[in-house]
Order: C-alpha cells, then sequence, then structure tokens
C-alpha cells in the first residue's frame, strides 16, 4: 500500500469559525446571483473543505486560519471582522498554500476534482488559490452557471462588464419597443405589475370565481407605511355571473386590518380559497378540491386582472382597478402571441416540451392542466418571455463572431433571462410586506399560485432583473481579486481559466480523466431524494436553449434535461412496474453512487483524498451512501460537522431540521484489510462515538447534529474492514453502525443531562427527555423518532402514539402531544385517587395539565401529596431535566405550555425548589428553535 501523508482535515478542523462565517454568507454572496441553484454550499465552508484536504497535517490551526483569509491573531485573539465569502486570498497566501501543496504533493498546484460540481462553490474556491479544478456535472444548467462564475472571470477581467452592459441595455431598449403596446400607461403613471388571480367557474351558480388566499396588495409594516395600507375587496356580482373588484386603501387598523372610517377590512375573511377548498363569492358555494383541478385538467384555469400597481408622478407605488384600457392591451397580447406561435416555436424562441409526464412535477402540473412548460406562463408573460430570445438571437449577429468575448456576453443575457421567467410567471408570488414579486424558485419545488403578479415586460421586468444583475460579474471578478491577472510575486501560478475545466459529465463516467491521476477529490453528491435538480431545472433549461442552443450545441442537444443517469432516488420513474417505485428508485440511487465513487477512487492516487460533503436526515440515506463508499474501496478517516444551512430557514416554530454538513475524509482503503466480524466491532465503535462526542459539542454541534456527526466515527471503525459479518455470517451494512452510534451518543446525552445513567428512568421518560433534547422543537420526522426509540429501547415507536398517547404522527411527521392533549385522549388520570405512575412523564404531565385547568397550585400541591411525588427523588430529577431540555422561548405568547407550567411551579413552590436544581434562563432570546429539514 502507497504510504500516504496525513492532511490537515485528518487532524482537525476549525468548526466553530466556519460555523460563524456561514452566518455571515447567507444572503450576501453574489455568487448566488447567476442563477437559482439548489443546496450550493458557502464558499467559507467550500474553501475550508479544499485547503483542509490538501495542506499537510503539521499546519497549525493559526496557520490554517490565516491562509483561510483571516487576519493573524492578536494577542490569541481570532480575527472576527473578516468574512471570508468575500475576501479573496491575498497572494502571499496563494503563495504559501502552493508551496505546502509541493511539500505535500509534489507539486504547487493539484488537481481538484468535483464531479457533482452543481452550483460550482468547491470549483470556485479551489480556482481562488490558482489550483488546478475538474469540475462537472450532469446538469446543463449548473454547467452554464459554473461557466458565467469562474471560467469567464478569470478569462475577460472585470473589463468584461462594459460589454455586458451595453449589451443588456440593448436588449432592454429593444424589448421596449417591441412589447410597449401591450403595456400601455395611463396619464401621469408608470405601469409595474399587473395582479391575477386564476379562475374556475362555480358548479352551483355559473359565476366566475377568482381564486385567493387573500386580496392583500400592499401591508409593509414599517411606521411610515403604516398610513398606506392597500388591498382589494371583491364586489358579487351574481347577475353578470362574475365578481367585480373595489380598492380599500387607508392606515393599519387592529391586528392585520385596513382601518376605514368607522370599520375595518381584513382581506383574507374574503379569501375565495382555503387549503385548496374554494368559495364562490356570489353564492357562497364550496367548492372542493377534486372539482377545482377536474375543472382545471378540462377546461384549463382562467385568468382575471384585479388589481395593478403603478408609479406616480412624485415617483411613489399607487394602487388602481384596471380599465378597459388595460384589458384591451392583454387582448392584443393574446392575438398576437396566437398569430405568431408558429413562428416563435419553430424558430426555438418559446419553448414547446411537455413537462414529462413520469416525473414527481409532471403530475403535479397535470393536476392543474399544464401539460407544456409554456403553459406555466399567461399568454402575455409567454409573448413577453419568446421576445426578449427573439432579441438576444439578434445579438448574436450584431456581435463580431471573431470576438472571443462573444459566447460569455451571450451567457449571461441568457442567463438574466432566466431571472425574469423565474420573477414572471404563474409560479411567483406577490409579497404585500414588501411590495415586490417573489420567485417561483424560492422553495425546492415548484408550485402553482391561486394570485400571482405579472411584471411589465415591456420595461419593468427586464430593468429591475437587470438591475440586481448587473454588478454580478464585476463581483465575482473581484472575489477572485481585482488584480487576478497581474499578481507580481515571483513563482507562484497565476490564476487562470486555462487551469479550469468545466464540462457537462456523469459522475458515473469520467472516462475524460485517466486512473490514478488526482491527488483530490472534494465533492458534494446529491442527497438522497431531498432535491430533484432535473426536474425542477427543466423549467430554466427550457429557456436556456432557447438562447444558447446554437452556443452550446453539445450541452443543450436534448430537449430537457437528462433524469435517467440522474443520482437521484425519484420514485416517479419507477412507476407502473410492479415493484415498489420507492424501493426501485432507492435501489437505483445506491447503483449510481455505488458507480460514481468507484470512478472517484479509479481516478484517485492512492496516496490521495477524498472529501465528501452530505447533509440528511433519513438515516436510510446516510446508510445508501456509507455502503457506496466501502463497496468502492474507501475507508472514513476522519469526519466533522459544520451548520451550513441559512438560519433563517431553519428557526422556524415547533419544527426541527438538519442545519449541519458533515465532512467524511475518505482514502483508499488497504486491498489486505480484509473482512472483520461485527461483534468485534461494535464496541469499539460506541467507543470513539462517545470519545468524539465531547469534542464535537465544544465546537457548537448539538441537538440532532450531534447524532448525524456521530456517524463519522461510527464509519472511521465500520469502514476499515469490508465485508463486516455477523456471527452467521451474513454481511452487516452500516446502519447497524448508525444504529450503534445514536445509541452511544442517546446515553451519552442522558448522563450529561441527569447526572446518572437510565438506570431507574422509564425508556418512555427516556425517549421524551431525549426528543427534546435533540429535536429541540414539537415537529420531527417519523424516521427521526423511530431511530431514537430503538436507540432507547423498552418499546416500540407506534407504542409512542397508540399505546402513550405522546404524539401524533402522519405524513411521515411526528407531533408531540401537549399534556391537555394527552389528558384529553386519556393517557393518564388527573385524579389523585385514580392516578398511577407508569412513566416519570405522565406525572408531569398530569401536573401541568392540573395546572393549566384549574390556574392554581393548591390543586398540584394535592396531587403531589397524596400521590407521594414529591418525595420521589427520581421524579424530581425528571423535572429538572425536562425543564433543562425543553426549548426556552423568549416571546411569552409562544413559550411552549410544559416549559412555562413547570418553571412557574418551580417559582411558586418552595417545596419543588428544594428538590429541583434549575437555573432560571432569561427569556429575551426569542424563538430559537431549530428546525430537521
Amino acid at each position: 500500500m502507497t504510504t500516504r501523508k496525513p492532511v490537515f482535515i485528518e487532524k482537525i478542523m476549525p468548526v466553530k469559525l466556519l460555523n460563524e462565517q456561514v452566518y455571515y454568507e447567507h444572503g450576501g454572496n453574489p455568487f448566488k446571483g447567476l442563477h437559482r441553484w439548489y443546496s450550493r454550499k458557502p464558499l467559507s465552508f467550500s474553501r475550508a473543505s479544499v485547503l483542509g484536504s490538501l495542506l499537510p497535517e503539521g499546519v497549525t490551526i493559526e496557520e490554517f486560519e490565516y491562509l483561510l483569509g483571516l487576519n493573524r491573531r492578536v494577542a490569541g485573539m481570532q480575527d472576527k471582522t473578516t468574512k471570508l465569502y468575500k475576501t479573496p486570498p491575498s497572494p502571499d497566501r496563494i503563495k504559501k498554500v502552493q508551496e505546502l501543496c509541493e511539500q505535500q504533493w509534489g507539486t504547487k498546484t493539484p488537481v481538484v476534482l468535483d464531479a457533482f460540481a452543481g452550483g460550482g462553490s468547491i470549483p470556485f474556491e479551489a480556482a481562488r488559490y490558482g489550483l488546478k479544478v475538474l469540475a462537472s456535472d450532469l446538469n446543463p444548467v449548473a454547467v452554464v452557471t459554473m461557466k458565467a462564475a469562474i471560467e469567464y472571470p478569470l478569462k475577460f477581467g472585470p473589463d468584461l462588464q462594459q460589454d455586458i452592459d451595453k449589451w443588456v441595455k440593448w436588449v432592454g431598449n429593444e424589448a421596449e419597443k417591441r412589447l410597449a403596446e401591450f403595456f400601455p400607461s395611463l396619464p401621469g403613471e408608470k405601469v409595474e405589475t399587473y395582479f391575477w388571480a386564476h379562475t374556475i367557474r362555480c358548479p352551483n351558480c355559473s359565476s366566475i370565481v377568482p381564486l385567493s388566499p387573500n386580496w392583500w396588495l400592499y401591508n409593509r409594516p414599517e411606521k411610515q407605511n403604516l398610513h398606506k395600507w392597500c388591498a382589494v375587496k371583491p364586489i358579487p356580482d351574481l347577475e353578470e355571473k362574475k365578481v367585480e373588484f373595489t380598492i380599500v386603501k387607508g392606515k393599519k387598523g387592529k391586528g392585520n386590518t385596513i382601518a376605514i372610517s368607522n370599520d375595518e377590512y381584513d382581506p383574507t375573511q374574503q379569501a375565495t380559497l382555503s387549503r385548496g377548498v374554494g368559495s364562490c363569492t356570489n353564492c357562497k358555494n364550496v367548492i372542493e378540491d377534486e372539482l377545482i383541478k377536474s375543472y382545471a385538467q378540462t377546461y384549463r384555469l382562467g385568468h382575471q386582472l384585479y388589481a395593478i400597481a403603478y408609479r406616480g408622478l412624485d415617483n411613489s407605488l399607487d394602487f388602481r382597478l384596471p380599465t378597459d384600457v388595460d384589458h384591451a392591451a392583454f387582448t392584443r397580447a393574446v392575438e398576437t402571441l396566437e398569430n405568431r406561435r408558429n413562428e416563435l416555436e419553430s424558430l426555438g424562441f418559446m419553448p414547446s416540451q411537455e413537462i414529462p409526464s413520469n416525473t414527481h412535477r409532471g403530475p403535479d402540473m397535470y393536476l392543474y392542466g399544464m401539460y407544456r412548460w409554456q403553459e406555466v406562463f399567461n399568454p402575455r408573460q409567454l409573448l413577453t418571455l419568446a421576445t426578449y430570445v427573439e432579441i438576444i438571437d439578434i445579438v448574436k449577429d450584431l456581435i463580431d463572431s471573431s470576438n472571443n468575448q462573444k459566447e460569455a456576453v451571450l451567457t449571461y443575457l441568457s442567463l438574466l433571462l432566466d431571472l425574469c421567467v423565474d420573477k414572471n410567471c404563474r409560479l411567483s408570488h406577490w409579497q404585500s410586506g414588501r411590495a415586490g414579486a417573489k420567485r417561483a424558485s424560492t422553495q425546492h419545488t415548484l408550485s402553482l399560485m391561486w394570485n400571482y403578479p405579472e411584471l411589465n415586460g415591456a420595461s419593468e421586468l427586464w430593468q429591475s432583473c437587470a438591475a440586481g444583475f448587473s454588478s454580478t460579474y464585476v463581483e465575482l471578478c473581484n472575489l477572485f481579486g481585482t488584480q487576478v491577472r497581474s499578481l507580481s510575486i515571483p513563482d507562484i501560478e497565476r490564476l487562470d481559466s486555462n487551469s479550469v475545466g468545466i464540462e457537462m459529465a456523469s459522475a458515473d463516467n469520467l472516462s475524460h480523466i485517466p486512473d490514478k491521476s488526482l491527488l483530490s477529490v472534494v465533492t458534494d453528491p446529491p442527497y438522497y431524494d431531498a432535491i430533484r435538480y432535473g426536474e425542477i431545472s427543466d423549467f430554466f433549461y427550457v429557456w436556456l436553449r432557447a438562447s444558447l442552443l446554437n452556443i452550446f450545441p453539445n450541452l443543450f442537444l436534448n430537449e430537457l434535461t437528462d433524469k435517467d443517469n440522474e443520482a437521484i432516488a425519484n420514485p416517479g420513474r419507477f412507476r407502473n412496474m410492479g415493484i415498489s417505485p420507492e424501493e426501485l428508485a432507492n435501489q437505483d440511487y445506491e447503483a449510481k453512487m455505488a458507480l460514481a465513487f468507484a470512478e472517484y477512487h479509479r481516478v484517485l492516487r492512492d496516496d490521495g483524498v477524498m472529501t465528501v460533503q452530505f447533509n440528511h436526515k433519513d438515516s436510510g440515506a446516510w446508510d445508501v451512501l456509507a455502503k457506496s463508499l466501502i463497496d468502492a474501496g474507501f475507508e472514513i478517516t476522519a469526519s466533522w460537522s459544520v451548520s451550513t444551512e441559512n438560519p433563517q430557514n431553519l428557526h422556524q416554530a415547533q419544527k426541527n431540521s438538519v442545519s449541519s454538513t458533515v465532512l467524511l475524509v475518505c482514502r483508499k482503503r488497504d486491498p489486505n484489510s480484509g473482512q472483520a466480524w461485527w461483534d468485534d466491532l461494535r464496541p469499539q465503535v460506541a467507543n470513539l462515538v462517545e470519545q468524539r462526542a465531547p469534542e464535537f459539542e465544544a465546537n457548537d454541534i448539538d441537538g440532532i447534529d450531534l447524532y448525524l456527526s456521530a456517524f463519522g466515527p461510527a464509519l472511521n471503525v465500520f469502514s476499515r474492514h469490508s465485508p463486516i459479518l455477523d456471527t452467521s455470517g451474513n454481511e452487516v451494512r452500516p446502519e447497524q453502525a448508525f444504529s450503534e452510534a445514536r445509541k452511544a451518543v442517546a446515553n451519552y446525552r442522558f448522563r450529561k443531562l441527569a447526572q446518572t445513567d437510565t438506570l431507574g428512568f422509564d425508556p418512555l421518560t427516556t425517549w421524551y427527555i431525549l426528543a427534546w433534547d435533540a429535536f429541540r422543537a414539537r415537529e420531527f420526522p417519523f424516521d427521526e423518532a423511530r431511530q431514537l426509540a430503538l436507540a432507547v429501547g423498552g418499546f416500540n415507536v407506534s407504542d409512542l402514539a397508540k399505546t402513550h398517547k405522546l404524539l401524533d404522527s402522519t405524513s411521515g411527521i411526528c407531533k408531540l402531544l401537549t399534556p391537555d392533549q394527552r389528558f384529553k385522549k386519556r393517557a393518564f388520570s388527573t385524579n389523585p385517587e385514580d392516578f398511577t405512575l407508569t412513566s416519570l412523564i405522565d406525572g408531569l404531565h398530569a401536573l401541568i395539565a392540573i395546572y393549566l385547568e384549574e390556574q392554581s397550585i393548591d390543586p398540584v400541591r394535592r396531587f403531589l401529596k397524596t400521590t407521594g411525588l414529591l418525595s420521589n427523588d427520581l421524579f424530581m430529577r425528571a423535572w429538572e431535566v425536562t425543564l433543562r431540555v425543553i426549548p426556552h422561548i423568549g416571546d411569552d405568547r409562544k413559550r411552549m405550555p410544559e416549559e412555562k407550567a413547570l418553571a412557574d411551579l418551580w417559582l411558586a413552590m418552595d417545596e419543588i425548589k428544594a428538590k429541583v436544581r434549575y437555573e432560571q434562563p432569561e427569556l429575551d432570546l426569542g424563538d430559537v428553535q431549530q428546525s430537521l429539514f
């Protein structure tokens, strides 16, 4: 076996530092401004992953901080002001990194490979240090975005911004000429936005019903805006079988209402849609969800224009009802589109692709009568976007073919087109609290909106998207360093686009890379079934193809993205095959991941390093990932967990989410390592996990992330041999190691919380305490509840709902019931004569239920005395630990009833204070619960 030199990431990683840097980065990274891509990892995290995988283990933590971009420590104090994501590495840092790489690997610029490059964060950061980069992805949208983010800034530098601005402006001006007649403004105004509601015909009275969950237009919460709230109010017109509207303006009233004269108007009270169920304004008939879908599939949903936003002469935003002029303009657009449809489609300016029926997205869109991607837009939106494509096509002829910047300029124009697509469709959403359109792609799915905004396509749409896009390119150049092409330090490899290879390729077929030729792989593989990249990106792909097909014919050869070779678990591809689609999808994902890691193993040198980033809540996903790594011939030598998810997405009240990405450091396993027996390895797994748990906690890794971080040490032991066999000679899957890791963490956490082991605590109470400790929320995935029940032992997870009435479970999500809810389900008695202490948590919940019902401590005292709970030391310890683990929320209105009641009783009852040690927190923290994916 080739001697391999340890690298920095196998020794230590500055997890706390990275947690802080990732927090800085959310929302401020211009790399994200080019194009929407899902689960793009933060740049600071990717930079540390790359450097940690290449630098020798002898580098100190202080030196590593400096090489990342922080200023050197002063008097031992770490630099807390530098934001790494927008701080390009200085020439001296680049030189030092390259010198260390030469010391470690024999070359200043080792190649970093990422064949699941996606959003491009990993290759981007490798390129910033002048390293050679091989980046590929199966998805053309990702490939084009990476070219724009990495290749072109390095190749052309900041000067290209002038050409980009020139042609962006030209396209905008030309669009205004061609589209102005379809977007008229009344004298003294400039129309910005049209407000549409999808419509159906009422099956009872035949009226046209505009569907909307509310009728808000403007309710910005800032103090200076509270006097100009605005909404529309539907006016029934049964005789004409339609609904008219009137504008309601005024100052903020009580709650979320508009004060008008001596009355108040709540725009949500006259909603015509709630939870998919409609209601007719004219006859009050309830229109069930299935009837709406049936109508949409048979007749297609209609559109009703109900309001318009415009800028007045003083440039202030105002709202009005549509006029005949507005309706006539839309009619002209519809007629123009129909007259030109065949021409636009034949020239490729307007997409004609069908939404595939064998995907998750297809049937969902089909439910509402949308079968082709062009149907995701209303006719005028479609005409607008097709006109943009037509104009961009003219630019291709206007730019001299000898201009080597032509490809780059057209790529940026096409990416800007996709921003317009994202913001101006039937899937976008009006944010009345911000007075702006919310893009369709803000979630990990594409969903029809019942009411939606249409931006003025002649001016506002292109201009507003261009305004946010205009500085992105030069900011990307700045991220590489403002003088990236004139480094003055001798013996340093210059940042060069020729050292960056970006192409479309499947990770399971890297035939363009020779065997054992690479030193480093840093990769972020797809997370099982978490995100269906191909399905979502088709929405963008069809428009990029319309504008870039003759620029990148190899990228856009197919009508839609390749979903057959995509490494995700997609049951939609395996319907009607006689076997469970989920089972087949899982098998397909496992096979593809195994092939991809086998290719990584083939191209990696025997002394090379592979670092894998992975983030998923489902233990099944981890089992598949680990099995693929082990079968490909890798062992895991180290693991680290870093918080990489946007905190704004994670702190959802009452819900739990994985916030961390685990880094798995992999090496080629010694081919002579041979098999091992699980019974021999099991105690090693538990011991290593318990040994590493305090280290993880010291780096602010806690909650469910602590359990996930334990998977790394478990794999460290489990992956040293292959196969691992049980006493019957059957192969043991990694899930067994994960199960052992969960048990070890559960035991460790419980001992730390209760200052004792589980002896004396019943399994139900143990599970309850650990659930709050791990999930820190009332809601969490069923699979996690099941895994925790297995770790605790003593009962089946189904008993939690059916027997103990401790939680509800629907659609894979569990919800802890409150004591009051459990009492109503007769899980326990509050009559001290009838009460039986079957579990400590039943006693606590009985006390809480009594206190909340009686609002007095006297009944609680009688209950404690009669049942003997006051003298039960184990019960008091359970009280103490429960108070410690339930999240403390600063807003008194949002506090958990369990925590509030137990804390109130502790404060009010001296006999409890004498037995329960509790340091009451200062409840001014806000809602700090984590939320599980």
